[in-house]
């Protein structure tokens, strides 16, 4: 049985403007949704309740606030990061008056959105009203049981006793951000809790704020970086796993001749760096693809937090070995629980999938 549980979350959105909902503000520097070139300010701090807004700006992480995006339509990359679902689907919401009558839950397939795997929401209007600001409900359960309703009645049917699924509110995302020429990024994070989600580790699988009844669903936001070299392999790093801590984040090549390198330092949770992208390496020093690894390291004291091999990020991903080549920009986002996590758990592991920076 699942039970309903409250909207909760927060959200790190530079640029424009910042929606939180009772959660911590980010304490670093983020990449731009805002327009080039971007504007000097700082992060900001935690909002008030369900749908409070805030203005912020933020510089973009190492490497420049004088960065300039190549321009591009506006792309939506939507990441299902919650650790404790195989599978959610979203009603994203007018805000502040929309009601979900007459929206269909995004994606529109069934069985919903699986963990570590992401979508493009095309035609970006088919799921976000335009000129609108935008707040996302997830969706967890039985999917099967939303099959031909819309997000009010979605809602609705969460709402009673002892319901199928369970639907969490996140924050709002400023219509400004859906106007700009960005490939953007949104992670659901956390963990939606409900019956059986419990164990004695399950702070380091959802976040320190976590209980049975206590959800950290939350949301990350960022833009992705179209920038790219011809003879390199552009990558950047969003750290999006609500209970891991700063780490580094290094990759190790498939070639023996080949030293691994530093993909990003320091990377806070809701953060994306290198800006601009990091491209120290071209196809042909990669290797072959199964035998990269990615590391996470504990930026303090050095230590090893995890591995995840290329093969197993890959089958998060749409992108395949072929795919990877000089001229083209990725995006690795960290999922699931703390690095390091034991896997016996009601959680999804610590994990890594790859985007196309500009799908």
């Amino acid at each position: 049985m699942l039970h309903r549980v409250r909207p909760i979350g927060w959200a790190c959105l530079p640029g424009i403007l910042l929606a939180a909902l009772g959660g911590a503000g980010c304490t670093q520097d983020h990449d731009l949704l805002s327009r080039d070139p971007p504007a000097a300010a700082s992060t900001s701090g935690a909002g008030g309740g369900p749908g409070a807004t805030s203005s912020s700006a933020a510089t973009s992480g190492a490497g420049g606030g004088d960065v300039v995006e190549p321009p591009g339509p506006t792309k939506l990359t939507v990441v299902n990061g919650v650790a404790d679902r195989d599978a959610v689907r979203f009603c994203f919401l007018a805000h502040p008056d929309g009601t979900g009558a007459g929206v269909d839950p995004w994606p529109s397939a069934r069985e919903g959105l699986a963990f570590a795997r992401a979508q493009v929401v095309e035609p970006l209007d088919a799921a976000i009203a335009g000129g609108a600001s935008v707040r996302p409900h997830v969706i967890a359960g039985d999917l099967g049981a939303i099959e031909g309703r819309d997000c009010a009645e979605i809602l609705a049917l969460a709402a009673e006793a002892a319901p199928p699924v369970v639907a969490v509110g996140l924050p709002v995302v400023p219509a400004p951000v859906f106007a700009e020429e960005k490939s953007l990024l949104l992670v659901a994070t956390g963990c939606l809790g409900g019956e059986g989600h419990t164990h004695a580790l399950e702070k380091q699988a959802c976040g320190d704020a976590y209980a049975v009844d206590t959800p950290t669903a939350g949301l990350v936001a960022a833009a992705m970086s179209r920038r790219a070299s011809f003879d390199r392999i552009s990558l950047q790093v969003a750290h999006a796993s609500a209970a891991t801590p700063v780490v580094d984040v290094h990759l190790t090549p498939g070639r023996s001749s080949v030293s691994g390198v530093i993909l990003a330092q320091d990377l806070s949770y809701g953060a994306i760096s290198p800006s601009p992208p990091f491209t120290g390496l071209g196809r042909g020093d990669l290797g072959a693809p199964e035998d990269i690894e990615v590391h996470t390291y504990d930026p303090v004291d050095g230590s090893r937090l995890a591995s995840v091999p290329m093969r197993e990020v890959l089958a998060n991903s749409d992108v395949e070995a072929a795919g990877i080549a000089n001229g083209r920009g990725f995006v690795l986002v960290a999922v699931g629980a703390a690095a390091g996590t034991e896997r016996d758990g009601f959680w999804h592991p610590h994990t890594y999938t790859l985007l196309w920076a500009d799908p």
